[in-house]
């Protein structure tokens, strides 16, 4: 217990209006000291309960989100990365696959100009030989008219020199063999 002088010494400067030292406050008084300890003992187990624990829980929790928030942008960063990494992967498969269909394009087209220009060779080159075998013809034909007025001349010719009539029917055979052994030695 604190004694009651002490206390009196304690309080009578605060009723008297009178300053108080500093050094008193800071003596040693063993009975203010026992009371401080009592109501710190009494204190602190409820501060701890209401105020240090939900303190102390408020702040385990946001340390707990911090490390979850830490966790799933470490997550997502990872996840991000392979997103990326495939979208690279599908860019150049994309890239690949254009590089490789504009070499068949240009293949294609120069297989059909080829295929053109072949085509276009092949009938000119029909179109000529067709041109050839209507001239051949053509000059089978004007030779064929040419022996044949040839043998008509020749008749009418020679039934003048002779002045007489010839069978045509008679001699022509003749005539025309006549003509075509001419035609063979002029060649």
């Amino acid at each position: 217990m604190i004694p009651v002088g002490n206390l009196v010494t304690l309080l009578l400067p605060l009723a008297q209006d009178e300053p108080r030292s500093l050094n008193k406050l800071l003596d040693f008084a063993p009975g203010a000291m026992i009371w401080t300890l009592v109501a710190f003992g009494i204190g602190f187990p409820l501060m701890w309960k209401f105020v240090y624990g939900p303190i102390t829980n408020a702040l385990e929790d946001r340390d707990k989100k911090v490390e979850d928030a830490i966790v799933a942008a470490e997550v997502a960063r990872k996840e991000a990365e392979a997103s990326m990494a495939r979208a690279k992967a599908e860019l150049e498969q994309a890239q690949q696959n254009g590089r490789r269909m504009v070499e068949e394009a240009m293949a294609r087209a120069e297989r059909q100009a080829a295929d053109a220009v072949r085509a276009a060779d092949e009938r000119a080159k029909a179109e000529l030989q067709k041109a050839r075998d209507t001239i051949a013809a053509e000059k089978q034909k004007a030779l064929h008219e040419i022996r044949a007025a040839a043998v008509d001349l020749t008749i009418v010719a020679t039934g003048r020199l002779l002045q007489q009539e010839i069978d045509a029917g008679k001699n022509r055979p003749l005539v025309e063999q006549f003509v075509a052994t001419a035609a063979k030695g002029a060649r």
